[in-house]
Order: structure tokens, then C-alpha cells, then sequence
């Protein structure tokens, strides 16, 4: 079952826009007028949601820029390196080889991909608008 990240409210912008204990001379015009009100409401969510959108996306292309800038720095040495090597003036004896140091990766790998904290902003919201899980644990004395 497909999970909603991001929900524009109010869903139904016609239901319930009448209220039953007010007498209204022409309830076609009230009828319109919240649904009128309800949609300027749907505009406001949608104009957050895409604040929020452009903002996910705003951190996601910096990060892929800091990415790039890394990796450019890092291909800009290695090319630095390899026009310095010549096989055919330098000949590498086995002694040399041993002396070297061996090569060691230093990448960093993600740790705690999913948690609290990397949660995007419209799932947080969903998170804290649910209803708190039941307290199953009062229910283990009877196992």
C-alpha cells in the first residue's frame, strides 16, 4: 500500500461547507462560498507543499554539487599524477615495490540511513499528525 508523502487539504472541498444551524437565505451562494474558501485553502497546502518541494530539492542539489566538487578535486590529482609518471625513463625495482605503502580506501560509508533525522519534512509532518501505537505492552502479563 502505497504511502502518501505529502496530502493537500482540505480533501473535499465541497463537503460539509453549509453549516446546519445557521438559515441562510440562498444556500446555493453558501454552498459556493465555502467551497471558494476551501479551495483558496487546497491553494495554501499546495503553495506549502511546493515551498517544501523546492526546498528538498534545493539541499539535494547542493549536496550533489559538493559531491561533484570532490570528485572533480580528486580527478584533477590523479591527472596530476599519471602526466608525472613516465614507464619508459623510470624503471621500478622489486625493492621499491616492497617499500611502498600499500593503498588504503578512506571512504566513509552512511551510517543510520534510516532514522529520525533523515526524515523529509513532509513525512515528519504525517508522523506527528498519527495517532500514538496502543499500549501493547500492558497486554504481556497475560501471555
Amino acid at each position: 500500500m502505497p504511502l502518501p508523502k505529502r496530502v493537500i487539504s482540505p480533501v473535499y472541498v465541497s463537503r460539509d461547507t453549509l453549516p446546519e444551524h445557521l438559515q441562510l437565505p440562498n444556500d446555493l451562494e453558501g454552498v459556493t462560498n465555502g467551497t471558494l474558501a476551501n479551495i483558496i485553502r487546497q491553494l495554501s497546502s499546495l503553495s506549502h507543499h511546493a515551498e517544501d518541494m523546492f526546498g528538498e530539492l534545493y539541499k539535494e542539489t547542493e549536496a550533489l554539487y559538493i559531491r561533484s566538487s570532490s570528485l572533480q578535486a580528486r580527478i584533477d590529482r590523479l591527472a596530476v599524477k599519471v602526466t608525472q609518471l613516465d614507464s619508459t625513463v623510470e624503471e621500478v625495482s622489486l625493492q621499491d615495490i616492497h617499500l611502498r605503502k600499500a593503498f588504503k580506501s578512506n571512504v566513509v560509508f552512511d551510517q543510520q540511513v534510516v532514522s529520525k533525522l533523515t526524515i523529509p519534512t513532509a513525512m515528519a509532518d504525517t508522523y506527528h499528525h498519527c495517532d500514538k501505537p496502543p499500549p501493547l505492552d500492558k497486554l504481556n502479563v497475560y501471555r
